[in-house]
């Protein structure tokens, strides 16, 4: 017999979420796009803690002191998901983020949707690190880099990157 993994291994930020009857569709299970919606508040949570863990307190709102914090925010550049078994009504769920990897302007995450211990979904994330002043995309901010790392149990991946590049 195969011992199961267990799939919240490694994963330092589970976030518990109540599937909503608004969020299922005409079969009565989650609609497609709202895995992505609970990824979204999982990386939400996720930047939360690391403020928490690592940020100046009395910043106001937690996102005005992330930006302010690691002087820079993330657009999502890619979004993959893996449908493996549905949500319903009124399921709780838990949301469990990390990340993965680091290149030079960007970072994967990766999330796991679970029911108690059966795996729901899968959702894989790139987000590009960008200046809100200026819309520009730039290198991750060493100190987001060093949080995350410092934050995590299994720490990032590191892209070699050319400094030309």
């Amino acid at each position: 017999m195969t011992e199961q993994k267990n799939l919240r291994d490694g994963f330092r930020l589970i976030t518990p979420i109540r599937v909503r009857y608004a969020e299922c569709d005409l079969q009565g299970i989650v609609f497609n796009a709202n895995y992505l919606v609970f990824a979204d508040v999982g990386l939400t949570e996720y930047m939360r803690a690391l403020m928490a863990d690592n940020g100046p307190q009395g910043e106001g709102d937690m996102l005005g002191g992330f930006m302010q914090h690691f002087g820079g925010d993330n657009w999502v550049r890619h979004a993959e998901v893996d449908f493996r078994t549905p949500a319903k009504a009124d399921d709780l769920i838990d949301v469990a983020v990390r990340i993965t990897r680091f290149g030079r302007t960007s970072y994967s995450l990766l999330v796991h949707i679970l029911r108690g211990e059966e795996l729901l979904n899968v959702v894989k994330l790139t987000y590009v690190w960008f200046d809100p002043e200026t819309d520009q995309v730039e290198p991750v901010a060493a100190k987001f880099i060093e949080a995350v790392s410092d934050f995590e149990i299994i720490k990032p991946e590191r892209a070699v990157v050319n400094a030309e590049d």
